[in-house]
This record gives C-alpha cells, sequence and structure tokens, in this order.
C-alpha cells in the first residue's frame, strides 16, 4: 500500500471520528437542556404511626411522579415539638411550603402569618361535610383544606376482659375498677397520652365533657372531678404515671404489645392496630361518662393541609388540588384511616368498611373542639394540669386554682 492511500485512509477514519463524536456530543447537549431542574416543596407533618407517613410519601410520591416541574418532600415533626416549631419559622421567614396541622390550632398560625386561600383549588367543595368546613374557613375563606376527620375512643382488649370475666366500662369509675382488677406485674389497667400536646387534650376533652365539664367553667364541681380522676387512676395504680412523658403513639404501642389492656386514644389508630396486629381482639367504642346519668361524649379532629405564601406557593396549590381529587383523597384516606371530610367518599366508606361505620357511629355523640387564635394557649395549660394532678404532689385546689387563673388572664389579654 503506497502512502497516498495510507493518508487518505487516516483522513477518512478521522473525519469520521470527529463526525461522530460531534453528533454525540450534539445528542448529549440536547439531552442536558431537555432537563428542566424542579422546584422543591416542603411539606411538614407531625403524625408518628408508620402507617400515617407512609401514606403521606405515597402521596407525595403519586404526586411527583404525575408531573415534571414540582418535587414535593416530607418532614416529620415530633407533635411536641411541631407548633413551636412552625411559629418559629414563621417569624424567622422560613416556613415551609405545605404543613398539616391541626384543625384547632389553624386559626392560632392564621392569626400569625395568613395562610393561601385554597377556596378555589379544592375539588368538589360543595360535597364537604360542615363539620369540615367549620375546620378551615376564617373570614369566609379556606384557609386550608381537611384532610379527614377522626375522634377519641376507647380501645378495649377484650381477649384480656373476657379471660377476666370483665366488661367493657360505660362510666369512669367503672374503668377505673376495671382498671384496677386488669393491672398485675408489667400490665396496666387503662392509658392515656398526657405530654404536653394536642393529643393529651384530644384524649382528655371526652373526660372533661363526661363529666359535664367545660373548660370556660374549668372551677365547677364537673370539671375538677374529671381532674380528681386523673390523680386516682394514677394513684391507685390503675394508670402509670409514665403516660407523663409517652406519645400517642407509645401508648398505642403498649397496648398492641398487651402491656396496656384499655387505651383512649384517636380512632385513627384502628388502622395501625389492624396493620401490624390483625389477630389482635380489641373493640373501639366511645370514652366512658362521668356517670350512669351522664351522656357519652367523644371530640372530633382532624388535620388540615395549608399553603404558605411565598414565591412557591403556586406549586404548593397544585399539590393541593391533586390531593382534593376524589381517587386521590381516596387512597390516602384509606391509608390513614381517617373519615372522609367529603360526603361523596365518606358514604363509600361507611358502605363498604365497618371499621369506619363503627368511626362514624361513635362520632355521632361528638363535639367540636375550639377553633380560635387563643387554642394553643389553653391546650399547654390544660396539659399542665394534667401533668400535675398525675405526679399527684401539688393539692388539687391549687392546680386548679392556677389554671383557672392562667386561662383567666389569657381572656382578659384579648
Amino acid at each position: 500500500m503506497n502512502k497516498r492511500n495510507l493518508w487518505r485512509k487516516w483522513y477518512i477514519f478521522l473525519m469520521g471520528s470527529c463526525l461522530v463524536m460531534g453528533l454525540l456530543a450534539g445528542c448529549q447537549k440536547e439531552k442536558q437542556t431537555s432537563l428542566k431542574t424542579r422546584q422543591t416543596l416542603t411539606l411538614w407533618h407531625y403524625m408518628d404511626s408508620p402507617a400515617r407517613k407512609q401514606a403521606l410519601s405515597d402521596i407525595a410520591d403519586a404526586f411527583n411522579d404525575s408531573q415534571a416541574d414540582i418535587e414535593v418532600e416530607i418532614q416529620y415533626v415530633p407533635d411536641e415539638d411541631f407548633k413551636k416549631h412552625l411559629a418559629l419559622s414563621m417569624a424567622d421567614g422560613d416556613m415551609p411550603e405545605l404543613a398539616l396541622v391541626d384543625s384547632s390550632d389553624l386559626n392560632y398560625f392564621n392569626a400569625m402569618q395568613p395562610f393561601v386561600n385554597v377556596t378555589d383549588q379544592i375539588e368538589n367543595l360543595d360535597e364537604y361535610l360542615p363539620e369540615a368546613i367549620a375546620s378551615c374557613k376564617v373570614d369566609g375563606q379556606m384557609k386550608g383544606m381537611p384532610l379527614g376527620m377522626n375522634c377519641a375512643a376507647l380501645f378495649c382488649n377484650t381477649e384480656i376482659l373476657e379471660e377476666a370475666g370483665l366488661q367493657v366500662p360505660k362510666t369512669w369509675d367503672e374503668l377505673q375498677e376495671t382498671a384496677l382488677k386488669l393491672t398485675k406485674d408489667n400490665r396496666y389497667g387503662f392509658a392515656m397520652p398526657a405530654l404536653r400536646s394536642e393529643e393529651s387534650v384530644f384524649s382528655f376533652l371526652p373526660l372533661l365533657w363526661g363529666y359535664g365539664g367545660e373548660i370556660a367553667e374549668i372551677e365547677s364541681e364537673e370539671s375538677q372531678a374529671a381532674f380528681l380522676k386523673l390523680r386516682e387512676l394514677s394513684e391507685s395504680g390503675a394508670m402509670s404515671p409514665q403516660v407523663n412523658n409517652l406519645i400517642t403513639g407509645d401508648i398505642v404501642r403498649q397496648f398492641m404489645e398487651g402491656n396496656v389492656v384499655m387505651v383512649l386514644v384517636t380512632s385513627a389508630f384502628q388502622q395501625t392496630i389492624q396493620k401490624e396486629k390483625p389477630n389482635m381482639k380489641y373493640v373501639m367504642t366511645l370514652p366512658p361518662s362521668g356517670n350512669e346519668n351522664k351522656e357519652c361524649v367523644t371530640a372530633i379532629g382532624g388535620e388540615v393541609l395549608v399553603v404558605t405564601p411565598g414565591e412557591k406557593q403556586d406549586e404548593a396549590m397544585e399539590f393541593v388540588k391533586f390531593v382534593s381529587e376524589k381517587c386521590q383523597m381516596e387512597k390516602l384516606l384509606e391509608q390513614i384511616g381517617y373519615l372522609a371530610p367529603r360526603e361523596d367518599i365518606l358514604q363509600e366508606q361507611i358502605a363498604e368498611n365497618e371499621d369506619l361505620k363503627n368511626t362514624w357511629q361513635i362520632m355521632q355523640q361528638a363535639r367540636l373542639r375550639e377553633f380560635s387564635v387563643d387554642w394553643p394557649y389553653v391546650s399547654v395549660a390544660l396539659t399542665d394540669a394534667m401533668e400535675e394532678e398525675i405526679v399527684g404532689e401539688i393539692p388539687q385546689s391549687v392546680i386548679i386554682s392556677n389554671l383557672a387563673e392562667k386561662l383567666r388572664k389569657n381572656r382578659e389579654a384579648k
């Protein structure tokens, strides 16, 4: 082969290689320019059960997969710290774009930093129940989307009750007597959360209302009887004073392990029990009444999905619209174990799920909590008094007097 032909072949080879490399570089450049940076949103929540955490993670993943512009990240903040962290983020101007807040706290947070009006973003708003609307409506505007409803309920391990020849208690005196008979070794007959958090107040209100007490009349004989019952349960040994240090999830865990026979917690934990202890024999029913002449009563609760104002509020609105879609809300509520705030979904739940039907029946004897700017202050004052009663080192008259003074000063400061 002569040199001229050899150089010609090398020339053709080099030109071809350059052409291929150029095409590859062009494709790579086109691919890079087609990749679009997503807007990242953060959603804060305080749901501590594995099932509810997973439910939020799943709906965020579903939303993220449904489009290419927005990425929602879920961040858990313990319930006992949630209010403080969200309030501080508002003061610092560093709020998450989305948050799940307790329905009773919405007015308080909205007064600090108004949430975005989501009225026009909620699908089929006319289908929502009045109780759900009431939890998030401020001055005629929906300052959040109701994400479901639950209620406080008494869970009883029927296997242990039957072995002891005992019945599900109907009054608080019966509950104390039953709990005492069931308490032995490392097992307690009863537990309810008393840690400084809204979950504790949620469980205490049925006790307060069951005796005929009211927060506005905290020094009444009926209200004092409710606080006294906490002291009696602890001092008698029917309930461990350690409930002052346990979140609701901890108490439910003890119930599932058979270390507590009866617990007063949110009805939503029925979903957790069914998933983790499907063979457990238990019943969920109304909390006891103060006595045979009083009616049993419980409290309605639930969370509200809110959007905080800022540069990414339009993107956050897209997530609200996504969650409000009927099919998405159905999936979410099935995992969380809440009753739907929408009538159309609720009727399907009641028809298809006996557990949720039971929850709905219990909720027929429920009351709404107070929706006010002052509620977090009231909540803290109540849990402080609960803790002091359970510890039992301060005379009850002093505890009630101090509580009444705190509530009085709060009202006068308005």
